[in-house]
């Protein structure tokens, strides 16, 4: 929850009323991972030491992607989610749906996207988390692509059981060129409440300083840090060869910078790249 300010008027019979600031809580802080290959976690004979793995590595959040063999056998997949959901629970680990194919923004794909909401409806994630990347349509990206991928959000909320999130590179949240969609704008009509800046550098200071100027332009959104592990990025972008003690270290630090501003946490890309203890 982000931190607002409100006034407590005290009203006394010979004074004008005087106004005391109050602050609600901070934003609840949590760590998080993409989770894009499941198998083990959906798998009855691993979850339990996979689950154990994610408690260790500090996790309170995963994004769980689905593969198309998954989707295709869909009566499996649901029985085995649904025990998923059942055990992460139990660890009080937040499981979110991940879904991440950029062909869903165009507007004759978006149908495959919300008839695949579909039926996944009644399992418990805890979001609907989309990993939508315009750049993948191609670059520079023409305006009407913008428009489309909020388009597609906010069919997805329609369509979705479960609160909509989004991950997005950082550069949408800058100031808006003149004549450019707004989609930080547009986000809270689509349904759309937080955010995942990919803010992709090893260098710590900085993608504080730019969480923070965008959550400050942007207060009506929650925003979250995403970092990445990824070993085929250049190093300055990734954490790559980062111990589990020196990346908990750092989100101990983040969260003390970064919690009073009303972002929510970090979230690592991804738990496959995390180091393991």
């Amino acid at each position: 929850m982000r931190s607002i300010r409100l006034a407590v008027v005290v009203w006394l019979p010979f004074l004008l009323p005087v106004i005391y600031p109050m602050t609600l809580e901070a934003a609840q802080w949590s760590q998080a991972s993409y989770v894009w290959d499941s198998e083990t976690l959906l798998d009855a004979e691993h979850r339990a030491s996979e689950l154990d793995a994610l408690h260790k590595a500090g996790m309170g959040k995963i994004y769980l992607g689905l593969k198309s063999a998954q989707l295709k056998d869909l009566a499996t997949t649901r029985q085995q989610l649904a025990q998923l959901l059942e055990a992460a629970a139990g660890e009080g680990l937040q499981v979110s749906l991940l879904l991440g194919d950029p062909a869903w923004i165009e507007p004759a794909q978006r149908h495959q996207l919300t008839d695949l909401l579909a039926k996944l409806k009644g399992l418990s994630f805890t979001s609907l988390h989309l990993d939508l990347e315009v750049e993948q349509l191609g670059v520079p990206v023409p305006d009407q692509h913008l428009k489309d991928w909020l388009d597609t959000l906010r069919a997805a909320s329609a369509a979705s059981p479960w609160p909509v999130e989004i991950s997005s590179h950082h550069r949408w949240f800058a100031d808006a060129n003149p004549g450019q969609t707004c989609v930080p704008c547009g986000l809270p009509e689509a349904g759309v409440r937080q955010v995942s800046l990919m803010i992709y550098t090893r260098n710590p200071k900085n993608s504080a300083r730019l969480a923070e100027q965008i959550a400050k332009r942007w207060p009506d959104l929650q925003f979250r840090l995403a970092q990445s592990a990824e070993p085929q990025l250049d190093a300055t972008e990734s954490w790559a060869g980062a111990s589990t003690e020196q990346l908990q270290h750092q989100n101990n630090v983040w969260r003390e910078q970064l919690q009073p501003q009303g972002i929510a946490g970090i979230d690592w890309q991804a738990w496959r790249d995390f180091p393991k203890r």
